[in-house]
C-alpha cells in the first residue's frame, strides 16, 4: 500500500489500486466518529457524444441522471432503504462531469462497503424498474424548472457557449426523459461503469488495511473484464460568446445581475491549474470580497444587498464571474464591468488572504467529509491527489499574480439579468 504525505498539513492518503484497475484512496482519523464512502464514476451530464471500439454513440440528455436514479433501485427495496436499515446515510449525484455514490455510517463498514460496491458492479437491469423511474425523474424535473439558481446557471451558459450542451439541465428536457431507453443506459453502463473509470475515496474512522482487504474480497472471484476507454468527442467550441446579452423571469424577490468573461484556458498554457485558479481567485477576493472598500461603498449607497463572484474552468476555458442582487440591476451592470475591467493588486490584502487560505485548508482535516471532498475532487478535476496545495499557497507571490493579471482578457463579455415574475407582467 502506498503512502501519500501531503506536504504542510501533516497528513497521508492511503493509495492501492486493484487488479481490476480500482483506484483506492484513504484518510484516516482517529478523532471522526463516522466515516464516509464515496464511488465516483468519472460519466457525467455532459457526456452525450462518444466512440466505443470506433463506433459512434449518442444518447439523450439525461441518460447519466436516469441511470444514477436506476442504479439507487434494487429487486426487493431502495438502496437507500438498505442502508438506513444499517444506520447510515447514503446519497447519490450527478455532475455535468462525474456521477458518485455515497454512504455516511457510524458502524458496520465491512456492510456500508459491501452493500455500495454490490449496487454498482451486480446490477442487473430491468424493464419494469426502469419505468418505474421515469415518472419521478420528469417530476424532479419539472421541480427544477421554476428553480431560479438553475435558470440562471442555465441561461449563463447559454451566453457563454455556442457548442457545449450544459446550456440544458443536466437531467434533459421531458421530452429527452420520455425518449431514453433500457438500451442507452446499458450503454453507459458497460461503457463507463467500469473500476477502471472510477475512484473510491473512504475517509473518517476507518483502516486503511480493513478497507482495502473488504474491497479485495468482494472483488474475489469476480471476472472484470478490461477496459476499453471510450473516446468523448469534442464539441469544439469557439472563443467567442454565443449571445451578449440576456433577461430572464424568475421567482426572486429581488432582481440580480452578473457579468461573466470567457477566455482561452490556452492563454495560460504555463501555469499549473490550481495555482492559477488560486491566484485568479485572489484577484477577485482583493476586489469584491466583504472587506473590500468597493462592496463597503455599494452597501453604503444601498445599490446592493449582495456581492459575488467566482473563477473556474469549463472545459477549454477560464470563466470569471461577478455579480449582485439589486433593485437597480443595470445601472450595476455597468458598474460591475467598469470595476471588472480595472482591477486591482493590493498586496497587503492579498497576502492577508493567502494566510487566510492556508488556515482554512489545515482546518479542513478536522471534518472528515470535507477531506473526502477535497480528495475526490483533485481526482475529478487533476486526475491525481494535490500533495503539496500548503506549499502551492505558500509559494505564491505578488509579482506572478500581478503577471497572470496581464494575461487576462475581457474581450468576450456576457450580462445575465434576472428580474422577478412581477416585473415581467408590468
Amino acid at each position: 500500500m502506498q503512502e501519500i504525505k501531503l506536504k504542510g498539513v501533516n497528513e497521508t492518503v492511503y493509495f492501492e489500486q486493484l487488479e481490476n484497475g480500482l483506484p483506492i484512496y484513504i484518510w484516516t482519523s482517529e478523532y471522526a466518529h463516522s466515516f464516509q464512502g464515496v464511488l465516483n464514476v468519472f460519466y457525467g451530464a455532459d457526456y452525450l457524444d462518444f466512440t466505443v471500439n470506433h463506433r459512434r454513440c449518442h444518447v439523450h440528455r439525461g441518460t447519466a441522471h436516469y441511470l444514477e436514479h436506476v442504479m439507487c433501485e434494487m429487486d426487493d427495496e431502495p438502496l437507500l432503504v438498505k442502508f438506513n436499515r444499517l444506520g447510515s446515510y447514503s446519497n447519490a449525484h450527478t455532475s455535468y462531469m462525474n456521477t458518485a455514490y455515497e454512504f455516511l455510517g457510524t458502524s458496520k463498514l465491512k456492510e456500508n462497503l459491501e452493500l455500495l460496491l454490490h449496487a454498482i458492479f451486480e446490477k442487473k437491469f430491468n424493464n419494469e424498474e426502469i419505468e418505474h423511474e421515469r415518472t419521478p425523474i420528469i417530476e424532479e424535473q419539472r421541480m427544477r424548472a421554476d428553480n431560479p439558481e438553475i435558470l440562471s446557471y442555465l441561461a449563463m451558459n447559454d451566453l457563454l457557449y455556442q457548442k457545449y450542451p450544459n446550456k440544458v439541465d443536466l437531467g434533459g428536457t421531458i421530452d429527452d426523459i420520455k425518449q431514453i431507453t433500457r438500451e442507452e443506459l446499458e450503454l453507459i453502463y458497460r461503457s463507463f461503469y467500469h473500476p477502471a473509470n472510477m475512484t473510491l475515496v473512504v475517509t473518517g474512522n476507518v483502516s486503511p488495511y480493513e478497507v482495502v482487504q473488504i474491497v479485495k474480497d468482494f472483488f474475489k472471484d469476480k471476472p472484470i473484464t478490461e477496459w476499453i476507454k471510450p473516446k468523448l468527442l469534442n464539441y469544439k467550441e469557439g472563443k467567442r460568446v454565443h449571445i451578449k446579452q440576456k433577461t430572464i423571469y424568475a421567482n426572486v424577490e429581488v432582481p440580480e445581475v452578473t457579468v461573466a468573461v470567457k477566455m482561452p484556458m490556452v492563454n495560460f498554457a504555463n501555469y499549473d491549474y490550481l495555482k492559477l485558479i488560486n491566484m485568479i481567485r485572489l484577484i477577485l477576493a482583493s476586489n469584491f470580497s466583504s472587506t473590500t472598500l468597493f462592496k463597503e461603498e455599494l452597501l453604503e449607497k444601498k445599490l446592493i444587498y449582495n456581492l459575488y463572484y467566482s473563477a473556474y474552468k469549463m472545459y477549454d476555458y477560464l470563466i470569471l464571474e461577478v455579480g449582485c442582487r439589486t433593485k437597480y440591476p443595470e445601472e450595476m451592470a455597468d458598474i460591475l464591468l467598469t470595476k471588472l475591467k480595472k482591477l486591482t493588486i493590493n498586496e497587503e490584502d492579498i497576502e492577508r488572504k493567502i494566510k487566510s487560505a492556508i488556515s482554512t485548508l489545515v482546518l479542513s482535516y478536522e471534518n472528515h467529509e470535507e477531506v473526502n471532498s477535497i480528495l475526490s475532487n483533485s481526482l475529478l478535476y487533476t486526475g491525481k491527489i494535490i500533495e503539496n496545495e500548503k506549499e502551492m499557497l505558500e509559494s505564491i507571490s505578488i509579482k506572478a499574480i500581478k503577471e497572470v493579471y496581464q494575461l487576462l482578457s475581457f474581450k468576450e463579455i456576457v450580462t445575465l439579468f434576472v428580474l422577478t415574475k412581477e416585473k415581467k407582467q408590468d
